[in-house]
């Protein structure tokens, strides 16, 4: 349960809380963000459901009006951000926004809005190991989308090396957004748009070094704007990227960096 609640707060980027549920005939999982009780705001809950299917319901506790109200003031880009993470889930997956709602329209209406995804031919869905995986992979976009409407700064725990002391450090970088990177990844997949090196495949989980990198570097913007992971981010190895930004103030293209690769191999 653990380190369950570390998957989906590190990929989440905000507190949340697990426990068993218990309320159906099978028992399931249950999540909440830390900071709202149950009851106030949105509660995600996965469970099996008939043969080898797991059904993931999102919803909204008796006494979210004020959570609720605060998620309809969301700005352009946290709904978009938000509405691209739910796309996600449904490239994969059977995903049902309700009262009526498309993918590209949906608003947080009221207390009746919820969200169901029917994850299909799960083995052993019955297990506690194969609920678990279903919580990593659906429950996490599912409430990144959720605390980008709430408006949950990222937060990260970092050890810094003063006297052995450790502190909680809370970051403002949207432009470095975690959920943005989460969009990225999801779209481009976990191979290096300029190399082709997968770090993943090479290093598995633990070596997962993929970066992110902006075609329109964040330090020369004018004005904030909102980025598409489709046509505004990339995946890059760790070489690449610093390779990318040793022309400044503007970076190379990654055309441009493709040449190097190949001046560097011939």
């Amino acid at each position: 349960m653990n380190l369950l609640k570390q998957v989906l707060e590190l990929g989440i980027g905000a507190g949340i809380e697990v426990k068993l549920d218990r309320a159906g005939l099978r028992t399931g999982l249950r999540a909440h963000f830390s900071d709202l009780e149950p009851n106030n705001g949105p509660i995600v809950t996965v469970r099996p459901s008939g043969l080898r299917r797991h059904l993931v319901l999102l919803k909204f506790g008796d006494f979210s009006t004020p959570c609720i109200r605060q998620m309809q003031a969301a700005n352009y880009e946290q709904q978009a951000t938000a509405r691209g993470l739910l796309k996600q889930i449904a490239r994969s997956h059977d995903l049902r926004i309700n009262p009526g709602y498309g993918l590209d329209d949906w608003v947080v209406s009221g207390g009746d809005f919820n969200i169901e995804v029917t994850v299909r031919n799960v083995d052993e869905h019955d297990s506690a190991n194969a609920v678990a995986d279903t919580a990593k992979t659906i429950m996490v976009p599912l409430m990144a989308a959720m605390a980008e409407l709430i408006g949950y700064d990222e937060w990260t725990d970092k050890v810094p090396d003063i006297e052995g002391e450790v502190t909680e450090t809370l970051i403002r970088k949207r432009e470095r957004s975690r959920r943005n990177r989460y969009l990225c990844l999801s779209i481009h997949g976990n191979k290096c748009a300029a190399c082709g090196f997968s770090p993943l495949e090479a290093f598995g989980e633990s070596g997962n070094i993929i970066e992110v990198h902006h075609l329109e570097p964040v330090s020369l913007l004018e004005m904030p704007r909102q980025y598409d992971p489709v046509s505004d981010l990339i995946p890059l190895c760790p070489n690449c990227h610093r390779l990318i930004h040793t022309r400044k103030p503007v970076p190379f293209s990654p055309d441009e960096l493709k040449e190097l690769l190949v001046d560097a191999r011939s």
